[in-house]
């Protein structure tokens, strides 16, 4: 075996990085549940029969579409009653009016008794309280009409389905019949402890990670709380993520960082390069030697290094958990 060969045999593999000043962003990470921005439950406010259903789970619909009808034969039958019942109303007004202003002239030339003044007036009164009442029941009738057609309050995507054609329905149940969500953004609530809630304003930015997704998604903090809750002491706060793409997924649990603060011209490196948070290695012909590092300052993946690593220095970035000072290495692409 040559001297090449040799090398390569003992050689520890490795990869490695050019140490470079930069700007290091400090930040507070928690973990939560990512929420539609959104919800509505679809709960008719009538009970009866559900005579048909629009869409299905997964479908994307737009706001003021039609999602279920419930069955309207009863009041329809209601409604033309009513209608009818108007119409004997406004005749019995128009008819009221007439004696009334007939009355009127009468009692004026003092061809009517006091008495029949005043039944006149009274049977007048009697009739414009009677069109009063049946407009009442006819636009109560029209308004449950409209109800029995339950239609989209925003633009979003049907995520559940609690009942099929044809079945009885009753509000006391108060199980939806659709549950509807916005994911066009995403929000996360956090709670935050009073420690920490004084370096978290509005409009700081966000990253939110994910276990089903390679890249952050950027965000912004939306709502910051100003009173402690009574229970538990932490104050809330909300993030909000764009989500038009549909790569994140509601009641799914994500890790968002919060950016804090900037801190310019400093030495950064990957969190996973400086082992037991005390030494890193620096490369030099071919060798990794062990270099005792002062850590900063850290964030989810980084750490600011104040002492033991100079500009333009080579240090190893992975494979550093199996180095001892002054082991071979072959440098990876």
């Amino acid at each position: 075996m040559d001297i090449t060969d040799d090398w390569v045999r003992k050689a520890v593999p490795v990869e490695v990085a050019t140490a470079t000043s930069q700007t290091f962003t400090s930040t507070l990470s928690y973990n939560g549940s990512l929420l539609a921005i959104q919800t509505s439950r679809i709960i008719p406010e009538i009970p009866g029969k559900i005579e048909a259903l629009y869409v299905q789970i997964g479908d994307f619909v737009n706001r003021g579409q039609w999602l279920v009808q419930m069955d309207t034969s009863t009041m329809s039958l209601q409604y033309k009653q009513a209608q009818a019942g108007l119409s004997v109303a406004n005749a019995n007004l128009l008819d009221a009016q007439k004696n009334w202003e007939r009355v009127q002239t009468l009692h004026s030339e003092n061809a009517v008794s006091q008495q029949q003044f005043e039944k006149m007036k009274l049977g007048l009164e009697a009739a414009q309280a009677q069109m009063h009442q049946a407009t009442a029941g006819l636009d109560l009738l029209k308004m449950q009409l409209d109800k029995a057609t339950l239609m989209a309050p925003f633009n979003g995507v049907i995520t559940q389905k609690g009942f099929n054609k044809g079945d009885l329905f009753s509000p006391a149940v108060m199980m939806p019949v659709y549950t509807l969500q916005d994911v066009s953004r995403i929000k996360v609530e956090l709670q935050i402890t009073s420690q920490e809630i004084i370096s978290i304003q509005k409009g700081q930015n966000a990253n939110l990670s994910v276990s089903y997704l390679d890249e952050a998604i950027p965000g912004v903090v939306t709502l910051v709380g100003v009173a402690a809750d009574p229970l538990s002491k932490t104050f809330f706060v909300e993030c909000q993520f764009d989500n038009s793409q549909g790569l994140l997924r509601a009641g799914t649990f994500g890790r968002v960082e919060i950016a804090i603060e900037e801190i310019e011209n400093v030495m950064v490196v990957p969190k996973n390069s400086v082992i037991d948070n005390s030494h890193l290695f620096v490369v030099e012909d071919n060798y990794a030697y062990k270099r005792q590092v002062d850590v900063l300052e850290e964030s989810l993946d980084e750490l600011i290094i104040g002492e033991g690593l100079t500009e333009n220095e080579i240090y190893v970035t992975s494979g550093a958990f199996i180095l001892a000072d002054s082991s071979l290495v072959k440098i990876e692409d």
